[in-house]
């Protein structure tokens, strides 16, 4: 496994707490399909992962209903992903 795919995974796992009683279900809901239908799916482009899956992020982090103590968590989610496509575009 790339190095790439190891942090994609390692992005994945951090993801998953979100899976959390505590979080609201459509916040779960999205961050599952998240995981499955864009940063997991090798089916697509990298960027279009990574991508997508920054974007339904920063939905999650602007969700009125997302408990406070997983913002942070979300920040540094959306800035391992955004490191990864910057190093994605810089090859």
């Amino acid at each position: 496994m790339s190095n790439i795919e190891s942090r994609i995974q390692q992005i994945a796992q951090v993801l998953g707490q979100l899976e959390d009683t505590q979080v609201p279900r459509n916040i779960r809901n999205s961050s599952r399909d998240a995981v499955q239908k864009w940063l997991l799916n090798k089916d697509k482009e990298m960027d279009v992962r990574l991508g997508m899956t920054a974007s339904i992020l920063d939905d999650i982090f602007n969700d009125a209903n997302l408990p406070t103590h997983y913002g942070p968590l979300c920040l540094q989610i959306q800035t391992a992903l955004e490191a990864l496509l910057n190093e994605i575009r810089g090859s």
